[in-house]
Protein backbone atom coordinates (compact mmCIF):
# COMPACT_ATOMS: atom_id res chain seq x y z
CA UNK A 1 0.00 0.00 0.00
CA UNK A 2 1.40 3.41 -0.98
CA UNK A 3 1.48 6.14 1.51
CA UNK A 4 -1.20 9.03 0.60
CA UNK A 5 0.38 12.69 -0.29
CA UNK A 6 -1.57 14.07 2.20
CA UNK A 7 -0.46 11.67 4.93
CA UNK A 8 3.20 12.28 3.98
CA UNK A 9 2.96 15.95 4.39
CA UNK A 10 1.41 15.80 8.03
CA UNK A 11 4.34 13.43 8.55
CA UNK A 12 6.71 15.83 7.25
CA UNK A 13 5.23 19.12 9.41
CA UNK A 14 5.11 16.63 12.50
CA UNK A 15 8.88 15.87 11.54
CA UNK A 16 9.96 19.25 11.05
CA UNK A 17 8.19 20.33 14.42
CA UNK A 18 10.05 17.93 16.25
CA UNK A 19 13.55 18.71 15.33
CA UNK A 20 12.94 22.12 15.96
CA UNK A 21 11.70 21.82 19.25
CA UNK A 22 14.27 19.08 20.75
CA UNK A 23 16.81 21.50 18.92
CA UNK A 24 15.87 24.25 20.02
CA UNK A 25 15.81 22.42 23.78
CA UNK A 26 18.97 21.13 23.11
CA UNK A 27 20.74 25.00 22.30
CA UNK A 28 19.00 26.78 25.61
CA UNK A 29 20.32 23.21 27.98
CA UNK A 30 23.99 23.84 26.08
CA UNK A 31 23.59 27.24 26.79
CA UNK A 32 23.12 26.83 30.64
CA UNK A 33 25.75 24.81 31.35
CA UNK A 34 28.32 27.48 29.30
CA UNK A 35 26.49 29.45 32.23
CA UNK A 36 26.83 27.55 34.45
CA UNK A 37 30.57 27.02 33.66
CA UNK A 38 31.12 31.06 33.48
CA UNK A 39 29.26 31.75 36.94
CA UNK A 40 31.62 29.05 39.13
CA UNK A 41 29.54 25.99 38.98
CA UNK A 42 31.00 23.17 40.52
CA UNK A 43 33.38 21.56 37.82
CA UNK A 44 32.53 18.23 38.12
CA UNK A 45 28.76 18.85 38.13
CA UNK A 46 29.31 21.22 34.94
CA UNK A 47 31.64 17.97 33.09
CA UNK A 48 29.18 15.78 34.10
CA UNK A 49 26.20 17.36 33.00
CA UNK A 50 26.79 18.32 29.07
CA UNK A 51 27.20 14.34 28.42
CA UNK A 52 24.49 13.56 29.84
CA UNK A 53 22.16 16.41 28.28
CA UNK A 54 23.12 14.89 24.76
CA UNK A 55 21.45 11.68 25.79
CA UNK A 56 18.42 12.82 27.41
CA UNK A 57 18.38 15.27 23.84
CA UNK A 58 18.71 12.02 21.49
CA UNK A 59 16.83 10.10 23.13
CA UNK A 60 13.88 12.79 23.07
CA UNK A 61 14.27 12.75 19.55
CA UNK A 62 13.95 9.13 18.92
CA UNK A 63 11.24 8.89 21.20
CA UNK A 64 9.27 11.65 19.28
CA UNK A 65 10.18 9.94 16.01
CA UNK A 66 7.82 7.11 16.79
CA UNK A 67 5.99 4.83 14.13
CA UNK A 68 4.31 2.17 13.63
CA UNK A 69 4.42 2.28 9.89
CA UNK A 70 6.42 -0.20 8.08
CA UNK A 71 7.70 2.45 5.57
CA UNK A 72 8.85 4.69 8.25
CA UNK A 73 10.03 2.40 10.60
CA UNK A 74 12.22 0.24 7.89
CA UNK A 75 13.21 3.39 5.13
CA UNK A 76 12.03 6.71 7.23
CA UNK A 77 9.68 7.05 4.39
CA UNK A 78 12.18 6.99 1.37
CA UNK A 79 12.02 10.84 2.37
CA UNK A 80 15.49 11.84 3.80
CA UNK A 81 16.95 14.91 1.53
CA UNK A 82 20.15 14.07 0.37
CA UNK A 83 22.43 16.65 2.41
CA UNK A 84 20.69 15.07 5.61
CA UNK A 85 21.12 11.38 4.61
CA UNK A 86 24.83 12.32 3.84
CA UNK A 87 25.30 14.42 6.96
CA UNK A 88 23.82 11.10 8.97
CA UNK A 89 26.07 8.80 7.42
CA UNK A 90 29.04 10.46 8.15
CA UNK A 91 28.37 11.51 11.12
CA UNK A 92 28.17 7.51 11.43
CA UNK A 93 30.84 7.07 10.16
CA UNK A 94 32.64 9.20 12.95
CA UNK A 95 31.18 7.03 15.19
CA UNK A 96 32.83 3.78 13.86
CA UNK A 97 36.23 6.32 13.24
CA UNK A 98 36.72 7.67 17.12
CA UNK A 99 37.74 4.36 18.97
CA UNK A 100 40.41 4.50 15.85
CA UNK A 101 41.18 8.39 16.27
CA UNK A 102 44.42 7.74 16.76
CA UNK A 103 45.06 6.27 13.73
CA UNK A 104 43.62 9.46 12.28
CA UNK A 105 46.23 11.34 14.09
CA UNK A 106 49.27 9.41 12.86
CA UNK A 107 49.22 7.83 9.90
CA UNK A 108 48.54 8.51 6.07
CA UNK A 109 45.17 9.15 4.77
CA UNK A 110 45.83 8.02 1.54
CA UNK A 111 46.47 4.25 3.05
CA UNK A 112 46.06 1.78 5.47
CA UNK A 113 42.92 1.98 7.70
CA UNK A 114 42.51 5.77 7.33
CA UNK A 115 42.57 6.01 3.50
CA UNK A 116 40.30 2.34 3.27
CA UNK A 117 37.82 3.86 5.31
CA UNK A 118 37.05 6.67 2.97
CA UNK A 119 37.61 4.71 0.12
CA UNK A 120 34.76 2.44 1.44
CA UNK A 121 32.67 6.06 2.28
CA UNK A 122 32.83 6.83 -1.44
CA UNK A 123 32.49 3.30 -3.05
CA UNK A 124 29.06 2.90 -0.66
CA UNK A 125 28.53 6.28 -2.11
CA UNK A 126 28.91 6.13 -5.82
CA UNK A 127 27.86 2.49 -6.47
CA UNK A 128 26.77 0.25 -4.25
CA UNK A 129 23.85 2.96 -1.65
CA UNK A 130 22.40 3.82 -4.99
CA UNK A 131 22.14 0.29 -6.10
CA UNK A 132 20.48 -0.44 -3.05
CA UNK A 133 18.17 2.22 -3.48
CA UNK A 134 17.34 1.41 -6.81
CA UNK A 135 16.31 -2.07 -5.78
CA UNK A 136 13.91 -1.47 -3.56
CA UNK A 137 15.44 -3.81 -0.69
CA UNK A 138 15.33 -2.22 2.88
CA UNK A 139 19.01 -3.80 3.32
CA UNK A 140 21.75 -5.15 1.59
CA UNK A 141 20.85 -8.65 3.45
CA UNK A 142 17.39 -8.85 1.70
CA UNK A 143 18.65 -8.28 -1.80
CA UNK A 144 21.37 -10.89 -1.29
CA UNK A 145 18.78 -12.97 -0.02
CA UNK A 146 16.87 -12.61 -3.27
CA UNK A 147 19.58 -12.29 -5.43
CA UNK A 148 20.32 -15.65 -4.30
CA UNK A 149 17.56 -17.40 -2.95
CA UNK A 150 18.22 -20.86 -1.89
CA UNK A 151 17.83 -21.13 2.26
CA UNK A 152 21.46 -21.59 2.54
CA UNK A 153 22.80 -18.70 1.29
CA UNK A 154 20.10 -16.92 3.02
CA UNK A 155 19.86 -17.84 6.25
CA UNK A 156 23.90 -17.44 5.47
CA UNK A 157 23.56 -13.56 4.61
CA UNK A 158 20.99 -12.44 6.86
CA UNK A 159 23.47 -14.41 9.93
CA UNK A 160 26.44 -12.13 8.74
CA UNK A 161 24.36 -8.92 8.97
CA UNK A 162 22.91 -9.87 12.61
CA UNK A 163 26.58 -10.67 13.47
CA UNK A 164 27.98 -7.44 11.89
CA UNK A 165 25.61 -5.42 12.89
CA UNK A 166 25.61 -6.57 16.55
CA UNK A 167 29.55 -6.13 16.90
CA UNK A 168 28.86 -2.77 15.97
CA UNK A 169 25.73 -1.86 18.45
CA UNK A 170 27.91 -3.64 21.19
CA UNK A 171 31.20 -1.74 20.53
CA UNK A 172 29.44 1.43 20.56
CA UNK A 173 27.62 0.97 23.56
CA UNK A 174 30.86 0.43 25.20
CA UNK A 175 32.48 3.21 23.78
CA UNK A 176 29.72 5.92 25.07
CA UNK A 177 30.13 3.82 28.68
CA UNK A 178 33.18 4.66 28.51
CA UNK A 179 33.09 7.82 28.01
CA UNK A 180 30.42 8.67 30.43
CA UNK A 181 32.39 7.21 33.07
CA UNK A 182 35.62 9.21 32.14
CA UNK A 183 33.02 12.31 31.98
CA UNK A 184 31.36 12.12 34.82
CA UNK A 185 32.83 9.30 37.45
CA UNK A 186 29.44 7.26 37.50
CA UNK A 187 30.15 3.83 37.90
CA UNK A 188 29.66 1.65 35.18
CA UNK A 189 26.61 -0.31 35.96
CA UNK A 190 24.72 2.89 36.33
CA UNK A 191 26.48 4.34 32.87
CA UNK A 192 25.40 1.24 30.96
CA UNK A 193 22.24 1.39 31.88
CA UNK A 194 21.89 4.94 30.86
CA UNK A 195 23.54 4.55 27.67
CA UNK A 196 21.54 1.24 26.83
CA UNK A 197 18.49 3.28 27.26
CA UNK A 198 19.23 6.07 25.42
CA UNK A 199 20.47 3.82 22.29
CA UNK A 200 16.64 2.22 22.82
CA UNK A 201 14.42 5.11 22.85
CA UNK A 202 16.82 6.40 19.73
CA UNK A 203 16.12 2.84 17.67
CA UNK A 204 13.50 1.45 19.36
CA UNK A 205 10.12 3.77 18.65
CA UNK A 206 10.65 4.90 15.15
CA UNK A 207 13.31 2.29 13.79
CA UNK A 208 15.09 3.72 10.67
CA UNK A 209 12.97 7.44 11.01
CA UNK A 210 14.09 7.73 14.63
CA UNK A 211 17.73 6.36 13.60
CA UNK A 212 18.34 8.71 10.66
CA UNK A 213 17.65 11.84 11.98
CA UNK A 214 19.11 11.37 16.12
CA UNK A 215 22.15 10.34 13.58
CA UNK A 216 21.90 13.72 11.79
CA UNK A 217 21.08 15.39 15.54
CA UNK A 218 24.36 13.85 16.93
CA UNK A 219 26.20 14.80 13.95
CA UNK A 220 25.56 18.27 14.38
CA UNK A 221 26.19 17.79 18.25
CA UNK A 222 29.54 16.57 17.60
CA UNK A 223 30.66 19.30 15.40
CA UNK A 224 29.72 21.47 17.54
CA UNK A 225 30.89 19.84 20.75
CA UNK A 226 34.39 19.59 18.63
CA UNK A 227 34.58 22.92 17.07
CA UNK A 228 34.47 24.89 19.39
CA UNK A 229 37.18 23.96 21.56
CA UNK A 230 39.24 23.90 18.32
CA UNK A 231 38.26 27.37 17.26
CA UNK A 232 38.89 28.69 20.79
CA UNK A 233 42.46 26.78 20.77
CA UNK A 234 43.43 28.30 17.38
CA UNK A 235 42.63 31.56 18.56
CA UNK A 236 45.56 30.97 21.34
CA UNK A 237 47.92 29.49 18.45
CA UNK A 238 47.91 26.28 20.60
CA UNK A 239 49.30 22.87 17.59
CA UNK A 240 48.04 21.87 16.11
CA UNK A 241 44.67 24.08 15.66
CA UNK A 242 46.97 27.57 15.83
CA UNK A 243 49.90 25.87 13.81
CA UNK A 244 50.68 23.04 12.15
CA UNK A 245 53.83 21.15 10.92
CA UNK A 246 55.03 18.24 9.23
CA UNK A 247 57.52 18.40 12.92
CA UNK A 248 54.19 18.29 15.11
CA UNK A 249 52.96 15.68 13.21
CA UNK A 250 55.71 13.28 13.33
CA UNK A 251 55.70 14.10 16.74
CA UNK A 252 52.68 13.32 18.04
CA UNK A 253 52.80 9.84 15.62
CA UNK A 254 55.85 9.39 17.77
CA UNK A 255 54.41 9.94 21.63
CA UNK A 256 50.95 8.47 20.29
CA UNK A 257 52.70 5.24 19.30
CA UNK A 258 55.06 5.26 22.41
CA UNK A 259 51.86 5.42 24.57
CA UNK A 260 50.08 2.09 22.43
CA UNK A 261 47.52 4.17 20.80
CA UNK A 262 48.51 2.86 17.74
CA UNK A 263 49.93 0.28 16.82
CA UNK A 264 53.56 0.20 14.86
CA UNK A 265 53.88 1.18 10.87
CA UNK A 266 53.16 -2.39 9.45
CA UNK A 267 55.13 -1.84 6.22
CA UNK A 268 53.51 -0.61 2.78
CA UNK A 269 52.53 -4.20 1.84
CA UNK A 270 50.23 -4.81 4.83
CA UNK A 271 48.83 -0.87 4.61
CA UNK A 272 47.97 -1.44 1.20
CA UNK A 273 46.12 -4.57 1.28
CA UNK A 274 44.25 -2.78 4.32
CA UNK A 275 43.04 -0.08 2.16
CA UNK A 276 41.14 -2.39 0.39
CA UNK A 277 39.95 -4.52 3.48
CA UNK A 278 39.05 -1.42 5.05
CA UNK A 279 37.05 -0.04 1.98
CA UNK A 280 35.52 -3.38 1.59
CA UNK A 281 34.22 -3.62 4.83
CA UNK A 282 33.20 -0.22 5.42
CA UNK A 283 31.16 -0.45 2.03
CA UNK A 284 29.18 -3.19 2.69
CA UNK A 285 28.79 -2.43 6.61
CA UNK A 286 25.08 -2.62 7.08
CA UNK A 287 24.74 -0.09 9.82
CA UNK A 288 27.16 2.43 7.60
CA UNK A 289 24.87 1.60 4.33
CA UNK A 290 21.84 1.96 5.98
CA UNK A 291 21.01 5.60 5.16
CA UNK A 292 21.18 5.15 1.55
CA UNK A 293 17.87 3.52 1.23
CA UNK A 294 16.03 6.49 3.18
CA UNK A 295 16.29 8.60 -0.09
CA UNK A 296 13.67 9.12 -2.87
CA UNK A 297 15.84 7.84 -5.85
CA UNK A 298 19.21 6.46 -6.74
CA UNK A 299 19.97 10.03 -7.87
CA UNK A 300 19.85 11.06 -4.53
CA UNK A 301 21.60 8.49 -2.85
CA UNK A 302 24.17 9.04 -5.27
CA UNK A 303 24.16 12.73 -4.00
CA UNK A 304 24.27 12.16 -0.22
CA UNK A 305 27.03 9.78 -0.58
CA UNK A 306 28.80 12.92 -2.10
CA UNK A 307 27.63 14.91 1.16
CA UNK A 308 29.21 12.03 3.34
CA UNK A 309 32.44 11.96 1.96
CA UNK A 310 32.60 15.59 2.36
CA UNK A 311 31.69 15.67 5.90
CA UNK A 312 33.44 12.58 7.01
CA UNK A 313 36.93 14.50 6.31
CA UNK A 314 35.57 17.44 8.52
CA UNK A 315 35.16 14.96 10.82
CA UNK A 316 38.38 13.26 11.18
CA UNK A 317 39.98 16.26 10.71
CA UNK A 318 38.67 17.61 13.76
CA UNK A 319 39.18 13.89 15.31
CA UNK A 320 42.51 14.07 14.62
CA UNK A 321 43.01 17.28 15.46
CA UNK A 322 41.91 16.92 19.22
CA UNK A 323 43.83 14.13 19.73
CA UNK A 324 46.55 15.14 18.29
CA UNK A 325 46.73 18.40 20.57
CA UNK A 326 46.45 16.22 23.52
CA UNK A 327 49.46 14.09 22.58
CA UNK A 328 51.24 17.66 21.94
CA UNK A 329 50.10 19.15 25.57
CA UNK A 330 50.47 15.92 27.33
CA UNK A 331 53.91 15.85 26.23
CA UNK A 332 54.85 19.54 26.74
CA UNK A 333 53.59 19.59 30.30
CA UNK A 334 54.23 15.98 31.89
CA UNK A 335 57.11 14.56 29.85
CA UNK A 336 60.10 15.55 31.72
CA UNK A 337 58.28 16.74 34.66
CA UNK A 338 59.03 14.99 38.33
CA UNK A 339 56.25 12.92 39.43
CA UNK A 340 55.02 15.35 42.01
CA UNK A 341 55.15 18.26 39.11
CA UNK A 342 52.42 17.47 36.84
CA UNK A 343 49.18 19.10 35.89
CA UNK A 344 46.63 18.94 38.33
CA UNK A 345 44.42 17.74 35.18
CA UNK A 346 46.88 14.27 35.02
CA UNK A 347 46.18 13.80 38.78
CA UNK A 348 42.11 13.99 38.10
CA UNK A 349 42.00 12.31 34.97
CA UNK A 350 44.35 10.22 36.72
CA UNK A 351 41.94 9.19 39.64
CA UNK A 352 39.18 8.49 37.50
CA UNK A 353 41.00 5.78 35.50
CA UNK A 354 42.00 7.41 32.22
CA UNK A 355 45.90 8.05 33.09
CA UNK A 356 48.18 5.61 34.58
CA UNK A 357 51.47 7.17 36.10
CA UNK A 358 54.52 4.53 36.20
CA UNK A 359 51.60 1.81 35.70
CA UNK A 360 49.30 3.37 38.81
CA UNK A 361 46.79 5.70 39.63
CA UNK A 362 47.66 8.70 40.47
CA UNK A 363 44.67 10.99 42.10
CA UNK A 364 47.47 13.57 43.35
CA UNK A 365 51.49 14.26 43.70
CA UNK A 366 52.29 11.54 46.36
CA UNK A 367 50.34 9.07 45.21
CA UNK A 368 52.81 9.64 41.49
CA UNK A 369 55.61 10.05 43.34
CA UNK A 370 55.10 6.29 45.17
CA UNK A 371 54.30 4.78 42.11
CA UNK A 372 57.67 6.23 40.13
CA UNK A 373 60.17 4.98 43.38
CA UNK A 374 58.32 1.38 42.85
CA UNK A 375 59.25 1.75 39.28
CA UNK A 376 63.02 2.61 40.48
CA UNK A 377 62.98 6.53 39.42
CA UNK A 378 65.02 8.37 41.24
CA UNK A 379 63.84 11.13 43.43
CA UNK A 380 63.20 14.75 41.24
CA UNK A 381 63.99 12.27 37.94
CA UNK A 382 61.82 13.60 34.73
CA UNK A 383 59.21 11.27 33.90
CA UNK A 384 59.49 9.95 30.34
CA UNK A 385 56.84 8.88 27.15
CA UNK A 386 56.90 5.88 28.27
CA UNK A 387 55.96 6.30 31.78
CA UNK A 388 52.55 7.51 31.16
CA UNK A 389 49.60 5.66 29.88
CA UNK A 390 46.64 7.00 28.31
CA UNK A 391 42.99 5.81 27.67
CA UNK A 392 41.14 6.76 24.30
CA UNK A 393 38.32 8.90 25.94
CA UNK A 394 41.73 10.53 27.83
CA UNK A 395 43.04 11.25 23.91
CA UNK A 396 39.67 12.64 22.99
CA UNK A 397 39.09 14.96 25.95
CA UNK A 398 41.65 15.52 28.25
CA UNK A 399 42.82 18.44 25.66
CA UNK A 400 40.46 20.64 27.50
CA UNK A 401 41.32 19.88 30.72
CA UNK A 402 45.41 20.18 29.91
CA UNK A 403 44.56 23.48 28.06
CA UNK A 404 42.50 24.75 30.83
CA UNK A 405 39.19 25.72 28.65
CA UNK A 406 36.99 24.90 31.59
CA UNK A 407 34.93 22.01 32.57
CA UNK A 408 31.77 22.99 29.97
CA UNK A 409 34.86 22.09 27.14
CA UNK A 410 35.93 19.28 28.68
CA UNK A 411 32.15 18.08 28.79
CA UNK A 412 31.82 19.05 25.39
CA UNK A 413 33.84 16.83 24.10
CA UNK A 414 32.80 13.70 25.75
CA UNK A 415 29.48 15.19 24.64
CA UNK A 416 30.55 14.46 20.94
CA UNK A 417 32.22 11.15 21.65
CA UNK A 418 28.84 9.99 23.62
CA UNK A 419 26.66 11.41 20.79
CA UNK A 420 28.57 9.53 17.91
CA UNK A 421 28.38 6.66 19.66
CA UNK A 422 24.81 6.94 20.38
CA UNK A 423 23.93 7.73 17.00
CA UNK A 424 25.98 4.44 15.66
CA UNK A 425 24.76 2.38 18.37
CA UNK A 426 21.42 2.76 17.40
CA UNK A 427 21.83 2.44 13.51
CA UNK A 428 23.60 -1.01 14.84
CA UNK A 429 20.56 -1.95 16.77
CA UNK A 430 18.06 -0.75 13.77
CA UNK A 431 20.08 -2.88 10.97
CA UNK A 432 20.35 -5.81 13.31
CA UNK A 433 16.12 -5.73 14.27
CA UNK A 434 15.98 -5.27 9.77
CA UNK A 435 17.80 -7.96 9.33
CA UNK A 436 15.95 -10.63 12.31
CA UNK A 437 12.69 -9.40 11.73
CA UNK A 438 11.99 -8.44 8.41
CA UNK A 439 14.45 -10.25 6.03
CA UNK A 440 14.18 -13.35 8.18
CA UNK A 441 11.04 -13.70 10.32
CA UNK A 442 8.87 -11.82 7.53
CA UNK A 443 10.50 -12.55 4.08
CA UNK A 444 11.64 -15.81 4.65
CA UNK A 445 8.27 -17.04 5.88
CA UNK A 446 6.12 -16.17 2.57
CA UNK A 447 5.05 -12.20 3.87
CA UNK A 448 2.57 -13.47 5.97
CA UNK A 449 2.87 -11.84 9.33
CA UNK A 450 0.84 -9.05 10.80
CA UNK A 451 2.76 -5.84 10.65
CA UNK A 452 2.23 -5.17 14.30
CA UNK A 453 3.95 -8.58 15.07
CA UNK A 454 6.80 -7.61 13.03
CA UNK A 455 7.09 -4.79 14.62
CA UNK A 456 7.48 -5.81 18.08
CA UNK A 457 9.69 -9.01 16.84
CA UNK A 458 12.45 -6.49 15.50
CA UNK A 459 11.65 -4.04 18.64
CA UNK A 460 12.30 -7.45 21.05
CA UNK A 461 15.34 -7.99 19.04
CA UNK A 462 16.72 -4.47 19.57
CA UNK A 463 15.54 -4.96 23.47
CA UNK A 464 17.86 -8.16 23.57
CA UNK A 465 21.07 -6.90 21.89
CA UNK A 466 20.57 -3.74 24.12
CA UNK A 467 20.42 -5.62 27.13
CA UNK A 468 23.02 -7.49 26.11
CA UNK A 469 25.17 -4.63 26.04
CA UNK A 470 24.57 -3.39 28.89
CA UNK A 471 25.51 -6.26 30.81
CA UNK A 472 28.38 -6.34 29.19
CA UNK A 473 29.38 -2.74 29.16
CA UNK A 474 28.90 -2.75 33.42
CA UNK A 475 31.62 -5.07 33.81
CA UNK A 476 33.86 -3.71 30.31
CA UNK A 477 33.85 -7.22 29.08
CA UNK A 478 34.95 -6.04 25.81
CA UNK A 479 37.22 -3.60 23.68
CA UNK A 480 35.38 -1.23 21.29
CA UNK A 481 38.33 -1.69 19.04
CA UNK A 482 38.26 -5.27 18.79
CA UNK A 483 34.37 -5.57 18.11
CA UNK A 484 34.74 -3.17 15.54
CA UNK A 485 37.66 -4.58 13.69
CA UNK A 486 35.71 -8.05 14.09
CA UNK A 487 33.10 -6.78 12.19
CA UNK A 488 34.80 -4.89 9.74
CA UNK A 489 37.12 -7.73 8.76
CA UNK A 490 33.63 -10.15 8.70
CA UNK A 491 32.03 -7.33 6.31
CA UNK A 492 34.90 -7.85 3.65
CA UNK A 493 35.52 -11.02 3.94
CA UNK A 494 32.46 -12.74 3.68
CA UNK A 495 29.88 -10.09 2.49
CA UNK A 496 31.89 -8.19 -0.11
CA UNK A 497 32.66 -11.22 -2.49
CA UNK A 498 28.64 -11.56 -2.29
CA UNK A 499 27.81 -8.55 -3.32
CA UNK A 500 30.60 -8.46 -6.07
CA UNK A 501 28.98 -11.57 -7.41
CA UNK A 502 25.34 -10.62 -7.26
CA UNK A 503 26.02 -8.01 -10.45
CA UNK A 504 27.29 -11.41 -12.07
CA UNK A 505 24.43 -13.68 -14.43
CA UNK A 506 26.15 -16.72 -13.82
CA UNK A 507 26.68 -16.89 -9.88
CA UNK A 508 23.84 -18.60 -8.37
CA UNK A 509 23.52 -20.06 -4.58
CA UNK A 510 26.07 -23.04 -4.28
CA UNK A 511 28.79 -19.67 -6.05
CA UNK A 512 27.40 -17.45 -3.37
CA UNK A 513 28.62 -20.35 -0.60
CA UNK A 514 31.63 -21.30 -1.67
CA UNK A 515 32.88 -17.70 -1.93
CA UNK A 516 31.45 -16.55 1.71
CA UNK A 517 32.94 -19.86 3.51
CA UNK A 518 36.24 -19.52 1.26
CA UNK A 519 36.80 -15.81 2.50
CA UNK A 520 35.69 -16.64 5.48
CA UNK A 521 38.88 -19.50 5.94
CA UNK A 522 40.90 -17.73 3.96
CA UNK A 523 41.38 -14.17 6.69
CA UNK A 524 41.63 -16.84 9.57
CA UNK A 525 44.62 -18.21 8.18
CA UNK A 526 46.13 -15.68 7.26
CA UNK A 527 45.80 -13.37 10.60
CA UNK A 528 46.50 -17.06 12.30
CA UNK A 529 49.54 -17.07 9.97
CA UNK A 530 50.28 -13.29 10.93
CA UNK A 531 50.36 -13.91 14.81
CA UNK A 532 51.07 -11.70 17.27
CA UNK A 533 48.24 -9.02 18.30
CA UNK A 534 45.76 -8.91 15.29
CA UNK A 535 45.39 -4.88 15.16
CA UNK A 536 42.29 -3.15 12.88
CA UNK A 537 45.24 -3.02 9.67
CA UNK A 538 46.46 -6.46 10.07
CA UNK A 539 42.44 -8.02 10.05
CA UNK A 540 41.42 -5.36 7.36
CA UNK A 541 44.82 -6.86 5.25
CA UNK A 542 43.54 -10.34 6.42
CA UNK A 543 40.01 -9.93 5.00
CA UNK A 544 41.37 -8.33 1.94
CA UNK A 545 42.86 -11.56 1.17
CA UNK A 546 40.16 -13.62 2.41
CA UNK A 547 38.05 -11.84 0.05
CA UNK A 548 39.72 -12.04 -3.07
CA UNK A 549 40.21 -15.94 -2.09
CA UNK A 550 36.18 -15.94 -1.86
CA UNK A 551 35.53 -14.18 -5.06
CA UNK A 552 38.20 -16.33 -7.11
CA UNK A 553 36.49 -19.59 -5.94
CA UNK A 554 33.28 -18.19 -6.55
CA UNK A 555 33.89 -17.41 -9.57
CA UNK A 556 35.85 -20.39 -10.62
CA UNK A 557 32.59 -22.41 -9.36
CA UNK A 558 30.49 -20.44 -11.53
CA UNK A 559 32.81 -20.76 -14.55
CA UNK A 560 32.18 -24.69 -13.63
CA UNK A 561 28.79 -24.46 -15.35
CA UNK A 562 27.53 -23.71 -18.85
CA UNK A 563 25.65 -20.85 -18.01
CA UNK A 564 23.83 -18.94 -15.11
CA UNK A 565 20.34 -19.84 -14.32
CA UNK A 566 17.40 -17.60 -16.18
CA UNK A 567 16.17 -16.03 -12.81
CA UNK A 568 19.71 -14.63 -12.30
CA UNK A 569 19.65 -13.20 -15.70
CA UNK A 570 16.46 -11.21 -15.27
CA UNK A 571 17.65 -10.40 -11.87
CA UNK A 572 20.45 -8.65 -12.95
CA UNK A 573 18.91 -6.78 -16.00
CA UNK A 574 16.19 -5.32 -14.01
CA UNK A 575 18.80 -4.22 -11.65
CA UNK A 576 21.58 -3.18 -13.92
CA UNK A 577 19.50 -1.80 -16.74
CA UNK A 578 15.77 -1.76 -15.97
CA UNK A 579 13.90 0.28 -13.03
CA UNK A 580 15.07 -1.94 -10.13
CA UNK A 581 12.86 -2.73 -7.84
CA UNK A 582 13.59 -6.21 -7.39
CA UNK A 583 11.84 -6.80 -4.52
CA UNK A 584 8.44 -7.92 -3.77
CA UNK A 585 5.81 -5.21 -2.83
CA UNK A 586 5.75 -4.74 1.33
CA UNK A 587 1.81 -6.20 2.16
CA UNK A 588 2.41 -3.69 5.37
CA UNK A 589 3.95 -0.48 3.40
Amino acid sequence: MTDAPDDDGAEREKLDARIAFVAAAFILAFSFVLLLDRVGAPSAFVEALAPCLAIVSLAALGAALHSMRVSFYYTAGRGAPPEYAGFAKAALVAGFMAPFAAWLASRSWLIGLCGGLFAGVALAGWQLGPMLRKSGAFSLSGLLAVRFPGLWPRVAVIALECATSALVALAAQQSAVDALVGASGAGPGLAAVIVGAGMLFIAGPGGMFGSIWTACAAGAVALASLCWPALTLALRGVAPFGRSSGSLAREAAAQLEAWGAVAPFPGYGLEFMAVVGAALGAAVLAPLLAPAITTARPAQARVSGLFALGWTFVFAWLLAAIVAGTALSMTAKSVGQAPERLPGAVYAASSRGLVAVCGDKAPDPQSARRACAARGLAPGAGLRTQDFSLTRSFLLTGLADLEKLGAAASGLLAAAQIALALALGAAGLQAFGTALGHEALYRMRGETDLTSRRLATTRLALVSIAALGSAASAYGLFDPRQLLELALGLSAAAVAPLAILAFWTRADGRDAMIALGSGLVGTILVVGAAGGPADIELVSAAAAVGALLGLAAGALSALSRPAGPQESKAFVSRLLRGEGDVMSPDKGA
